[in-house]
């Protein structure tokens, strides 16, 4: 399995994405259910993608949630041969576009080559940044067409993965590899789910929720929550790669993420993972992760927490936060270590499997009134 799920992750985070603009990795999605019989893919009418198992019923499912967008370019206007307006979707500090590469992606082309020449600021707010892009060749580019970084092809070095965009379609990558897993432990069984309201032990209704537009304020997940794509008692998951520090170093584990730049998650369910991943540990000592506050910026977790679900997040540390490496002051390729993905998935299927067995993930309420009970005589 490691072996395909490093195939998922090179494929992936090889591909053309913006804000807006996610074609290829709804592609990528859609060809990878249509291979597989058990999955139902659906989607809202804002165009963010659902995973669901066929047959699965609960009334609190679980859902691991990623976005499909990375900070890009998407072109405005062509003005010449090889003269494009473009405006910039994503968060990244103005000292690193004049000079920099680039490269069109323009419907059946090869990927034409360039330069940012000019960086004009936003003109008003929920507007973008605009760049003037001179091409090395001429080329036909429509509006709506995206361009990218100049960065080499995704590459495993060292057990680490150098790609155009870890953000944050390693998290796709590892959530579409940790529910296949799951599925193919429901497949096992042969007695149909019963109804209940969240799923059994070992055959939970685990979903997949693919957002678009995150990079520039997560309206992807803002929309989710109101197309009623989500049950209300759902318990989401967001999967994100955010920005190292050194008390959150990349090749430590993933991290069980307490909260980030805006707000902290639900307490609960961030408790329940974190003894999940603990269990893990206590059976397998070369199994490492962390559990931290990571402030480099804001996730969908905040996003579906403050519009009334339940809700936390599990991330991968990540260098060169959206291709800003601080070291040169250059774009360059992210940085993700092999060992944390694939215990992030590990971590995943865990939570698929115990989330709902009292046992082994006890509600932290649960720990509270065991505390009491036991020390109650205290306050006579």
């Amino acid at each position: 399995m490691r072996t395909k799920h490093e195939k998922y992750l090179l494929e992936l985070t090889a591909l053309p994405t913006a804000t807006g603009r996610e074609q290829s990795v709804i592609a990528w999605v859609e060809r990878w259910a249509r291979r597989r019989k058990t999955v139902d893919l659906s989607r809202d009418r804002f165009g963010n993608l659902l995973l669901k198992r066929i047959g699965a019923r609960s009334r609190k499912p679980i859902f691991f949630t990623a976005h499909m967008d990375h900070p890009a370019f998407v072109v405005v206007e062509q003005l010449g041969p090889r003269s494009l307006i473009a405006e910039f979707r994503g968060g990244v500090d103005d000292p690193y576009f004049v000079g920099s590469r680039v490269r069109l992606h323009s419907g059946e082309q090869d990927s034409r080559p360039g330069r940012v020449t000019r960086l004009d600021p936003p003109t008003k707010p929920g507007t973008d940044k605009r760049v003037l892009i001179e091409l090395t060749k001429p080329a036909d580019a429509k509006p709506g067409d995206i361009l990218t970084w100049h960065l080499p092809a995704p590459r495993i070095t060292r057990s680490r993965l150098r790609a155009p965009a870890c953000d944050d379609l390693a998290g796709v990558a590892a959530a579409i590899a940790a529910f296949e897993q799951l599925n193919k432990i429901h497949s096992k069984q042969t007695a149909p789910d019963p109804p209940s309201s969240s799923g059994s032990p070992g055959s939970p209704d685990v979903r997949v929720l693919l957002t678009r537009a995150e990079e520039v304020g997560f309206i992807g997940a803002i929309a989710a929550c109101k197309s009623g794509i989500i049950p209300k008692a759902a318990r989401l998951v967001a999967l994100e790669t955010s920005k190292t520090f050194p008390d959150s170093p990349i090749g430590a584990g993933p991290i069980v993420r307490v909260g980030d730049r805006t707000s902290s998650f639900d307490p609960d369910l961030t408790y329940r993972i974190s003894q999940i991943a603990q269990h893990i540990q206590q059976q397998d000592p070369a199994f490492h992760w962390q559990r931290k506050l990571m402030p480099g910026g804001t996730c969908e977790a905040t996003a579906f927490q403050t519009l009334g679900f339940t809700a936390t997040c599990l991330c991968l540390p990540l260098g060169n936060y959206h291709n800003m490496n601080a070291d040169t002051a250059s774009i360059d390729s992210e940085i993700i270590s092999l060992s944390d993905y694939h215990s992030l998935i590990r971590l995943l299927i865990q939570v698929g499997r115990s989330l709902d067995d009292r046992a082994a993930s006890p509600p932290l309420k649960d720990r509270l009134d065991r505390l009491f009970a036991q020390r109650r005589s205290l306050l006579r």
